[in-house]
């Protein structure tokens, strides 16, 4: 297949009209339209349905669009590996990461990586752990910092810490200086927690035994909100410990035993290749999140 029929592909199924994507590609809308129809002929197949809405895919269409996608991401790929061949380390290092970890040890990886590496450019993007699997798989991103295991098998995993699940409340609730508390103890407090859309929520809903249920009288999906709804003696939460950052003005119980555990990792497309500014941005990544373990465990 055509590299460019499937570029004119992929920018009619963006933009769902034959002049919007004609307009885009800075092509005329007949030749556009004869590029499609010879595409579909050899494919023997209709790849989009005309109709009063715009052109819609077929079946066959949204399968080619999934094999198109992943086909432009490498043919970029192979290009940028040619470039820094020629050239060496430039461009742009497009980074995702969970709201977690973007308060946490992302600010002395960025620092540490500018430092070394002053002629690529970051651009760093923050999200749930499903949209940073999502924008790595569709070519919008690079690399990302998020949980293990990830949700699509495709995408390459490489383990960075492990953290555990705590309950936290303001100092003053915690008089009794608790060390641990179960679960069934945590079902009987009212609760302010992150929504499911959150894999921390997730993982605490997987964890409770059956027929045990949370008492969550709050949602939010916001990580320094519910902190300081905690702090100010309001309702507490459960969060990962490494989201705190060690703070002293919060009370920190494990939830346990079983310790409630989840894994931060890198991630990235496994059929994807790694630039240079990727693989040392990873490295760096290592490094600092290793340090980091070391000054905790002391």
């Amino acid at each position: 297949m055509d590299p460019r029929r499937l570029g004119y592909f992929l920018a009619i199924a963006t933009h769902k009209r034959m002049a919007k994507a004609a307009e885009a590609l800075g092509v005329a809308q007949p030749t556009l339209s004869q590029q499609i129809r010879a595409l579909e002929q050899d494919l023997g197949t209709v790849l989009f349905n005309r109709t009063p809405q715009g052109m819609q895919l077929t079946e066959t269409g949204h399968a080619l669009r999934e094999h198109a996608q992943r086909l432009m991401v490498q043919t970029d790929a192979a290009r940028t590996a040619i470039a820094e061949l020629e050239g060496g380390m430039a461009g742009t290092l497009r980074v995702g990461v969970i709201y977690t970890y973007s308060t946490t040890f992302l600010p002395k990886i960025i620092g540490s990586f500018g430092e070394k590496y002053p002629e690529v450019r970051l651009s760093v993007e923050v999200g749930s752990a499903n949209d940073v699997e999502r924008r790595i798989l569709s070519g919008d991103l690079d690399l990302a910092i998020a949980f293990a295991p990830p949700q699509h098998a495709e995408l390459g995993v490489d383990l960075l810490f492990e953290e555990r699940l705590v309950l936290v409340l303001a100092k003053s609730q915690n008089q009794s200086r608790q060390q641990s508390i179960t679960l069934q103890a945590l079902a009987q407090r009212p609760l302010a927690l992150l929504t499911p859309a959150f894999a921390t929520r997730r993982i605490l809903d997987q964890s409770l035994p059956p027929d045990t249920k949370l008492d969550v009288r709050v949602e939010m999906n916001s990580v320094e909100a519910l902190i300081e709804l905690a702090k100010s003696g309001g309702l507490p939460t459960v969060l990962a410990d490494r989201s705190l950052n060690a703070r002293k003005d919060l009370a920190i119980i494990p939830i346990g035993p079983p310790w409630i555990r989840r894994s931060g990792a890198l991630l990235w497309d496994a059929h994807r290749y790694q630039t240079a500014a990727a693989r040392a941005f990873m490295a760096i990544a290592r490094k600092t999140t290793k340090s980091a373990q070391t000054t905790r465990a002391s």
